[in-house]
Order: C-alpha cells, then sequence, then structure tokens
C-alpha cells in the first residue's frame, strides 16, 4: 500500500533512486516518524537504557549525559516558564532562531531550531540520501544516523579512521563519487578526536559535487574548537547540527537546531516542530 505518497512526491523519490517497492516504507517515514525504531527519543533512550535500579548520582557514560545538569539560572528560568506548559509558543521559538544566527553570524532564515538534534540528524539521511546516493560515515562513530539509511535502503560506506583516530577526509571524498551525505562528527563520537579545521576545509573543497557534508558539532563547545558556521554563511554544501543536551546539561529538556542554507534546510525540514516548552526558559 502506498498511503501517505502523493504523486508529487513519488516522482521525486523514483528521481532519487528510490523503487516503488520502497514506497511503503517512505510512506511510513513520511506520516508517523515518531514511530520509526531509529528516530524517536523514547526508541534511542532505550538503546542506552540501563536494566533495574539505578543509583540517583550515576552518571551514564554510554548516554553522553551532562551529570550535573542546567546551571541554576536555567533551572529558575525553567521554573518561571513552566505555568505556560499548556501553550506552544512558537513566538519563542523564532526568538531562539533569530537568537542562534546572530551568534553564528548568519541569516535567521539559515537556522532551523529543532527538539534536540536528533531529529534533524535523521532527517538529513531521509531527505538527502538514497539507493543511489550513499551515506558517508566514519568507522568507528556515530551509529545513529547509519539506522536512517538502512531504513531506506541506502548504502552505508564506512571510511576507517586514521592511525591517530582522526578522520580521513580524504578517503571519505574518494569513498562514492556519488555521496550524497557524508558525515563528521567532530569531535567524534566515540573516540572524541577533533578533526582539524583545514581538513574540514579541504574536504568541502574536494568532495564529489552535489554531495553535502553534515557537521554533528554536538560536543563542540566541551573541546573548545572553533564552530564552522561562518562556512554556512559563505552558502558551502554543509548543514551543522548543535544541541543543547551536552554542554548545557539539558538531554531531556530537548533544544537543538541544524544550520545550512534554506534550500539544505528545506530538504530535512518536512518533520520539523517547535521547541519544548521548558528547552525555551534556558
Amino acid at each position: 500500500m502506498n498511503i501517505g505518497l502523493t504523486q508529487e512526491q513519488k516522482n521525486e523519490f523514483v528521481n532519487r533512486g528510490f523503487s516503488r517497492r520502497n514506497f511503503g516504507r517512505l510512506a511510513a517515514m513520511l506520516t508517523a516518524g515518531a514511530a520509526l525504531p531509529f528516530y524517536n527519543e523514547p526508541a534511542m533512550a532505550q538503546l542506552s537504557a540501563i536494566r533495574g535500579p539505578m543509583p540517583a548520582d550515576a552518571v551514564k557514560i554510554n548516554a553522553n549525559e551532562n551529570p550535573l545538569g542546567p546551571c541554576e539560572e536555567a533551572l529558575a528560568a525553567i521554573h518561571k516558564i513552566a505555568k505556560d506548559g499548556g501553550r506552544y509558543l512558537y513566538e519563542e521559538t523564532f526568538g531562539f532562531q533569530e537568537l542562534l544566527a546572530e551568534q553564528e553570524g548568519v541569516k535567521p532564515n539559515y537556522v532551523q531550531p529543532y527538539a534536540g538534534s536528533s531529529a534533524p540528524l535523521h532527517q538529513a539521511v531521509l531527505g538527502l540520501t538514497s539507493p543511489t546516493k550513499p551515506f558517508v560515515t566514519a568507522d568507528p562513530g556515530y551509529e545513529a544516523p547509519e539506522r536512517a539509511a538502512q531504513f531506506i535502503g541506502t548504502k552505508v560506506i564506512r571510511v576507517p579512521l586514521t592511525k591517530t583516530y582522526g578522520h580521513d577526509v580524504k578517503a571519505m571524498a574518494a569513498a562514492s563519487p556519488e555521496a550524497g551525505l557524508i558525515y563528521i562528527c567532530n569531535p567524534n563520537n566515540p573516540t572524541g578526536t577533533l578533526t582539524p579545521r583545514e581538513d574540514i576545509e579541504w574536504l568541502m573543497a574536494n568532495k564529489p559535487k552535489g554531495s553535502v557534508l553534515l557537521l554533528d558539532e554536538a560536543y563542540i563547545h566541551i573541546a573548545g574548537a572553533k564552530p564552522c558556521s561562518d562556512l554556512v554563511a559563505q552558502d558551502k554544501d554543509i548543514v551543522i547540527l548543535r544541541t543543547f543536551s551536552k554542554i548545557y546539561g539539558m538531554a531531556g529538556l530537548r533544544a537543538g537546531a541544524a544550520i545550512g542554507r534554506p534550500d539544505l534546510l528545506e530538504k530535512i525540514r518536512p518533520w520539523t516542530s517547535a521547541l519544548r516548552i521548558l528547552a525555551k526558559a534556558d
């Protein structure tokens, strides 16, 4: 059954290299994204859950949580805004968008807020790869986007890290001339290694034409490295992911964003939603 796909969507998917056999899963992807096994927060939480009772002060290293939680000022702001929990407050989402754009040196329409960075991470795979446009990633690297690629039949190309456990950007650029998405988690998860700025610039200059660099900067603030949002301002083929989950201790509150050219953000936008009310408080 092809319920949920318009003829325009079917034509677009065929042009991207999907076969009509994929339409059932694609329809599920479009109409029931929250139920997909790789997509929603509850499903991902199950992957890192430890069964049975845990000490209240336990630190779950496998989940990369910030054990300190939000700062006192953030907690006070959350308490103040909790009374508005019955509303969506989209205007606050727009305010977040404008503030982050100002801080990153890009136009507001180059920033798309999300409830964390997991949604745009998966949606970038769904929107920018296909059976004819492979997903290129590091090995070892953060495995979550691979699940989205496998779900829609996209070929996953794993490129081994260098001897110093960094991203081998030259091998990644050469992995496939038809690559749809090249994924770099910087610093990398699970190795914690940082890809130098010059390597990222080299990859941008030498990647296959038409491919997009997905730069996951979930841990960039912890590493003290310079972000690459200026490459977005230069209208490069790059989408940057940010989250408040790590450095700001807001893993359960969910706030984040994708930063990129509006035409790229539009390709990953269909499943977006407003920020959660408590996340907006900070």
